[in-house]
């Protein structure tokens, strides 16, 4: 089985189709799911749905901060912490928006900062750590109990306005600290002016998870925090064709659209679409003949597709993008 998680490639279509009379070419894809049964997942957003799927409850903060410490770290953390990525924010007159692109600081810039801001930082019990320059950590007392903040993944926030999305529970101080910590960056060279807090975690209490694939496929920091945080191995591949997948169930993380997506731009789009295409979906089009391959964008559905049995000669041979977009 192939579950295949494509954030971005149905998010932005009805807006793009409805504005710029954009249709999509994505043959491999249509086909793929024609006659496909759609699935409603009780969640939205990348993590959201990675992790929903390993069983852990929705309404519960996410624990991304611990297991991609441990990815960086190579051990498991010691302190209560959070991620605290390094963004860029674009004040306009009425609302302050996250940029889409990230920072991509080297590590000497990275120590800078992080040295400027856990001077202020100490009074508070807390510290900044990283291991990989552009994913750092906050880490400290005031991220367990009472005080954590309720946060929203860094993926949901990118190209939005942040008011709504910023941490709750506790808000007047963490906004405030987030507040001083943008004071602090302001005017430094490395194009950094703010820090993203998200996925907080309790280093005392490890959440457990139910492994749900035989291995996690992709290209990515995240398709390797799930695969650690599920326990299975991680086939690190840019193509279908480079990977163990024939038996066994699979879940394949393929970011390239994210961004394009988020850019609001069809033509760099179209392009990952056409490279995605070739790289997976038509092999997984081969595959689907006998085996089982869902999809989802992570905007609450799952599609189902299974290859219609040989009599159903009047099911159409392509699904249309109107259909895939129902109740998008």
């Amino acid at each position: 089985m192939l579950e295949f998680v494509v954030p971005g490639l149905f998010q932005p279509l009805r807006l793009w189709r409805s504005d710029f009379a954009f249709e999509p070419a994505a043959p491999s894809i249509l086909r793929l799911c024609a006659g496909a049964r759609r699935v409603a997942v009780p969640v939205q957003g990348l993590e959201n749905t990675l992790f929903a799927a390993l069983g852990h409850c929705a309404d519960d903060e996410l624990p991304i901060a611990y297991y991609r410490y441990c990815l960086d770290f190579g051990v498991p953390p010691t302190e209560p912490l959070v991620c605290a990525d390094p963004v860029w924010m674009r004040s306009g007159i009425d609302q302050v928006t996250l940029n889409a692109t990230l920072p991509t600081p080297d590590h000497a810039a990275a120590t800078q900062l992080q040295a400027l801001l856990n001077a202020h930082l100490a009074q508070d019990g807390l510290r900044l750590v990283s291991q990989h320059p552009q994913r750092w950590y906050l880490l400290g007392s005031a991220l367990t109990g009472e005080t954590a903040p309720r946060t929203v993944p860094l993926s949901q926030a990118l190209g939005q306005s942040v008011f709504a999305l910023l941490p709750q529970q506790n808000r007047r101080y963490w906004h405030r600290l987030l507040n001083e910590i943008q004071m602090l960056l302001h005017d430094n060279p490395h194009g950094i002016n703010a820090l993203w807090l998200w996925g907080v975690s309790d280093c005392a209490q490890p959440p457990r998870l139910t492994p749900r694939w035989d291995s996690v496929i992709g290209n990515s920091v995240t398709a390797q925090t799930v695969a650690l945080a599920a326990n299975v191995p991680y086939q690190a591949a840019t193509a279908l064709a480079q990977t163990d997948y024939a038996s066994g169930k699979h879940l394949v993380i393929l970011e390239d659209l994210a961004l394009p997506a988020l850019g609001d731009n069809p033509t760099v789009w179209q392009t990952a679409l056409d490279a995605l295409q070739t790289a997976w979906f038509e092999p997984a089009l081969v595959y689907a003949r006998n085996g089982q391959v869902t999809l989802s964008s992570a905007d609450g559905r799952e599609w189902h597709c299974q290859p219609p049995a040989a009599w159903r000669f009047w099911q159409p041979r392509l699904a249309s993008w109107a259909q895939l977009l129902e109740s998008a």
